[in-house]
């Protein structure tokens, strides 16, 4: 979970509120599911561990504070930032994207920040800021990047572009590392001297200490996206290191430059929306950026930033709801709408049901009860009367459970250990690495996967962008990871996959599956594979043949399998597919860094248990 670690006093400035006791602050923090961590606040620091994954603007200071000024005010706060340009008003400044980037790192938002001295503290929070944004939100910066810069002596419009790495056309001078005997790739120390001449972005990323930090978020270490001002001065090299001209910020300074760049759009533009709202709350004129782009994005090909995320920021909910799903009928609209405006949110009625909108620095609203949510939050979980259960009852297992638990003891009875994964996953793993198109359905491929993915609307973070619809992937994902151990490795895993189903609620369906993955230098090919799976499905009362009572295969081309090596396993006279066999191809082993041959199966058990009733 995110830490947020800043300056009491900076705290109760930024709230308006004197003198608050550590008992106080941690009652507060409440607001924003944060848990003060006591042992951290020392010599007047304060320590928050934050809960919630989808409110990255509470990672920081200024959000915890702006949480709880507007439950203290009951006013969302004036960001006139977040106002829609009127008509004809041209932007402060601008970004000029070059088409060289679109393969690299696609996407770039920028804002102006006038009218606010840096001082010390300020500084401090907003770099820690941009370090917890960049790490937990932008992965490390591979989908989230953070500059920011001393826009009194650059010349707009800023160019974004992509260039050759090993070129002295865009070399410049980085900013120093705060080590204190920083070394090259070699181990060597780096003399001063050599501080003060341009570096090539090949360069910073063989021998600067944080290009070799992060040089893992360069997709093409070739090629290399370069901020520079229209006079030709070089900003920086995201996601990688600022100049240590235009990028270095020092207190006394009151013209700032913000740039995010990324390869998500909605993060790029949600994190610039956030950090422009934590400048706006220290007292800075926040002017607009556009960014031009050479295509059309899914947002447009010019994009202001701050940005209106508008279909990530509201909801409609009728006042009833609110009242069904926290146990009090009798909620009225006044108290909801009190209750809503002192979380920071606004709400106007609409037809019977109330229209609750959050600010841009959100994006977080998917369903009507992230607003109950907010409500419940804003009121205090502590307010509402608990409820005894009204009928007693005995819990037991159920058949489906029982069954999974018979084939997880079958699978460790032939000698297979149980890995537990993770159903949050990404294309990449699921689809990229597999060998399978990264878009569009695949229904040749079912029951194993279905026909299409199931995809995260608001997504924080590109790892975790959508719903497995199969096991293999996460087998080979630990193979990736333990292929250094003593072999034979056998791998299985009893876990849910989800599909796209539009008869289904939320157009999800939920299935659980049985993977099972043999790696092994010497025997692991489909005849070692299907040994195991026939013993098995033999202990569940099938056997190999044709037929009632029988289970068989039908052979298959797949991708992820090699050619003539791979089948479908079907049970009964119909012959029913309820999974796949088969020798996995080595271009998947290639893309999970995979150096033994390695075989798998994988059934679907909800199919299996239906035939076997």
């Amino acid at each position: 979970m995110p830490h947020a670690t800043f300056r009491q006093v900076d705290l109760e400035a930024l709230c308006g509120e004197s003198d608050l006791s550590l008992d106080r602050i941690e009652e507060l923090c409440l607001l924003v599911k944060g848990e003060l961590k006591r042992k951290g606040c020392v010599d007047g620091d304060v320590k928050v561990e934050l809960q919630d994954t989808n409110r990255p603007d509470t990672w920081c200071v200024e959000g915890i504070a702006r949480q709880i000024r507007q439950h203290k005010t009951g006013v969302p706060g004036d960001y006139a930032c977040f106002e829609p340009p009127a008509v004809g008003q041209a932007p402060s400044a601008r970004i000029q994207v070059a088409a060289s980037v679109k393969s690299v790192r696609p996407y770039v938002a920028g804002f102006l920040a006038r009218g606010y001295t840096v001082d010390e503290d300020g500084l401090q929070a907003f770099i820690a800021a941009q370090e917890v944004l960049c790490h937990n939100f932008g992965r490390q910066r591979k989908s989230v990047a953070i500059g920011i810069y001393d826009a009194s002596q650059m010349t707009f419009p800023i160019h974004y572009e992509a260039v050759d790495a090993a070129s002295e056309e865009r070399a410049f001078v980085p900013l120093q590392p705060n080590e204190d005997d920083p070394c090259d790739g070699s181990g060597t120390p780096i003399p001063a001297e050599r501080w003060a001449q341009p570096w090539t972005p090949a360069e910073i990323l063989r021998d600067h200490p944080t290009g070799r930090k992060y040089a893992d978020a360069i997709p093409d270490p070739s090629r290399a996206t370069i901020l520079v001002d229209d006079a030709g001065q070089v900003l920086s090299f995201p996601p990688v290191i600022n100049s240590a001209t235009l990028g270095r910020v020092q207190p006394g300074m009151s013209e700032l430059f913000v740039e995010v760049t990324g390869t998500v759009l909605d993060q790029v533009l949600l994190a610039a929306n956030i950090l422009a709202a934590n400048l706006a709350d220290r007292g800075a004129q926040i002017e607009a950026c556009e960014t031009h782009y050479p295509w059309e994005t899914e947002r447009g090909a010019v994009l202001p930033c701050p940005h209106l995320l508008e279909d990530r920021t509201t909801v409609t909910v009728t006042p009833d709801r609110f009242g069904a799903l926290l146990g009090e009928p009798e909620l009225g609209s006044a108290e909801i709408c009190d209750r809503l405006r002192h979380y920071g949110v606004k709400v106007a009625s609409e037809a019977n049901a109330l229209r609750v909108t959050t600010l841009p620095y959100r994006a977080d609203y998917l369903h009507q009860v992230d607003a109950i949510e907010d409500f419940a939050i804003s009121r205090g979980y502590d307010t509402f009367a608990p409820l005894l259960p009204e009928e007693f009852t005995v819990g037991s297992q159920s058949i489906g459970s029982q069954f999974e638990d018979l084939i997880r003891d079958r699978m460790i009875g032939v000698g297979f250990e149980e890995a537990i994964g993770n159903i949050l996953t990404s294309a990449v793993e699921v689809r990229e690495r597999m060998l399978l198109p990264a878009e569009g359905p695949v229904p040749e491929f079912r029951p194993v996967h279905g026909a299409n993915s199931v995809r995260i609307q608001n997504v924080m973070s590109v790892n975790y962008s959508l719903l497995r619809d199969w096991l293999l992937p996460t087998l080979l994902e630990i193979e990736g990871h333990s292929s250094g151990a003593r072999n034979p490795h056998r791998v299985f895993e009893v876990g849910e996959v989800c599909s796209w189903d539009e008869t289904q609620v939320l157009a999800s369906q939920t299935r659980q599956h049985l993977g099972a993955l043999l790696a092994d230098d010497k025997q692991a090919g489909f005849s070692e594979c299907q040994a195991y799976l026939h013993a098995l499905l033999h202990t569940l009362g099938l056997s190999f043949g044709e037929g009632e009572g029988t289970y068989g295969l039908d052979l298959v081309e797949h991708p992820s399998f090699l050619p003539s090596r791979a089948a479908w396993v079907v049970i009964g006279a119909a012959r029913t597919r309820i999974g796949l066999i088969g020798e996995v191809h080595p271009g998947v082993l290639e893309a999970w860094r995979i150096y033994s041959p390695v075989s798998a199966f994988e059934i679907c058990l909800d199919t299996l248990r239906a035939l076997l009733d």
